[in-house]
């Protein structure tokens, strides 16, 4: 699929949106112009090194709607790269990020739509690269949902959601990764009725069909107690029953059974949200739990999860967008949010995998000093192979107002992984120092040195080291 087929589904999101009576858009267009040096633009191996010199320039707009029945968030960039001593290798690349809502009747019935175009390396040769290196590892990925949603309240005894989802994920250079899918689900809670004793039921459905012919169907049900013992104890227990077909060619494997979850909410102040639960499924004993807790001047995150996930669904979560262009030296974590591993995005390849996904991030701002740091942990276990995937990273940034419109920010990370099918490890290390100068609302500008080096056992694989030198010129309109 072409980026003008992306571009035209995107306007097949907003234009009930355009058509609206009521609609007043907010249009926000911008311009960056950067000057780039690279010692290794092909990300060669040591001794085969070759630099150059890139202008980039970025032209892009931002498009947002709020108000009545009808709201979208859009933002496009058209990213621009002219080689000064490989003409040929010139090259242009779009990218958005979009969603949009139109409430039909109002808080009631309303249709929910994402899309989003980008480009992502293909396979792990070149981990850490990115549009600017010559590596022939790279393809544009298009993702696209549409989801109605109905909410129904029952006075004060329950409230209910039933949802459909359709999802389509395109990956230009890799077919086998090209797949859609229909997720269908119905939750149903209890009221403010129940102040002291809560229920809830869930059932939900998926089923993802890729193009080389792996169908995947997941489908469980669900009901759910909880008992307030205080107003910030809680404890609840999960029975259900899951039944999970993961199918390929000739293969077929079938998981069914019963499922349970006891567990525990503890919310001593407003700041602090302790979970954890343990429990039972199909593929063992299960475990997860969540930790929030905001201080004074910074945050801290935790979240372990295990969960039948697939790279398909993975890009559709990445797709929800957060804007199309990031703050240079920005926090690890924006909004609760945390910003993802080059090494954290599992291989493009069909079929589920159980994941078991730890995460932690501590984040602040005190007077002139940012921080952030974050950690990560991945198991990944194929279900229709007996292959596996394992990452772990570790990454912290630092900011400085310097002056009052002048900062200074630097990064590091260390990521290591091994895949499925594959024998030792990939290492990658990056490193990020630079300056950034604030010159009224409308223009900034920002100088910045990077370094990545990564080390791999891979026979195929000999690794490579950069360093990179950019200075950038940014205004909005």
């Amino acid at each position: 699929m072409t980026w003008r087929d992306a571009l035209g589904l995107l306007s097949v999101m907003v234009s009930p949106l355009i058509l609206a009576q009521d609609t007043a858009w907010e249009f926000t267009p911008r311009l960056s112009l950067s000057q780039e040096y690279s010692d290794n633009i092909g990300l060669a191996p040591p001794g085969d090194e070759e630099s150059d010199f890139i202008t980039q320039l970025n032209t892009g707009f931002n498009l947002n709607r709020e108000g009545g029945r009808a709201r979208a968030q859009l933002g496009y960039n058209l990213q621009s790269l002219f080689y000064w001593q490989g003409s040929n290798a010139s090259a242009l690349f779009h990218q958005f990020l979009g969603n949009g809502r139109i409430d039909v009747l109002p808080e009631q019935f309303f249709i929910e739509s994402t899309a989003s175009f980008s480009q992502r390396q293909l396979t792990r040769a070149r981990a850490g690269a990115d549009n600017l290196n010559l590596d022939n590892n790279r393809g544009d990925v298009l993702t696209f949902s549409v989801s109605p949603v109905y909410n129904q309240q029952f006075a004060d005894l329950a409230t209910g959601q039933l949802r459909y989802s359709y999802n389509r994920v395109d990956v230009q250079g890799n077919a086998g990764s090209n797949s859609q899918l229909h997720t269908a689900s119905l939750n149903i809670d209890s009221g403010p009725q129940f102040s002291r004793f809560g229920w809830g039921f869930a059932m939900n459905y998926s089923q993802t069909d890729a193009d080389d012919g792996t169908s995947t169907t997941q489908q469980n049900a669900e009901v759910l107690g909880r008992w307030n013992v205080t107003d910030r104890l809680g404890l609840f227990a999960v029975v259900g029953y899951e039944q999970d077909d993961f199918d390929q060619d000739t293969q077929n494997t079938q998981s069914d059974g019963l499922t349970w979850r006891l567990g525990s909410t503890y919310e001593p102040s407003a700041r602090t949200l302790l979970e954890a639960f343990f429990g039972k499924r199909f593929f063992g004993t299960t475990y997860g739990a969540t930790a929030r807790h905001r201080m004074r001047n910074s945050q801290f995150t935790l979240d372990y999860t295990e969960s039948i996930t697939s790279a398909t669904q993975f890009e559709i979560d990445q797709s929800i967008p957060r804007g199309v262009n990031a703050t240079v030296g920005e926090s690890l974590i924006v909004d609760g949010e945390p910003f993802l591993f080059d090494l954290e995005t599992p291989q493009l390849r069909s079929g589920s995998f159980i994941s078991k996904r730890l995460s932690a991030g501590y984040t602040g701002q005190r007077r002139k000093l940012g921080w952030g740091l974050r950690v990560f942990h991945e198991l990944r276990d194929y279900e229709i192979s007996d292959d596996s995937e394992e990452a772990q990273s570790i990454a912290g940034n630092l900011s400085w107002q310097w002056r009052p419109r002048t900062s200074l920010f630097a990064n590091a990370s260390r990521q290591e992984s091994t895949f499925a099918g594959q024998d030792g490890e990939e290492t990658l290390y990056a490193t990020q120092l630079g300056i950034s100068r604030q010159f009224g609302n409308q223009v900034s500008a920002s100088v910045q040195y990077s370094y990545r080096d990564l080390e791999s056992g891979q026979l195929d694989n000999d690794g490579y080291q950069e360093n990179r030198v950019s200075a950038t010129l940014q205004k909005t309109f």
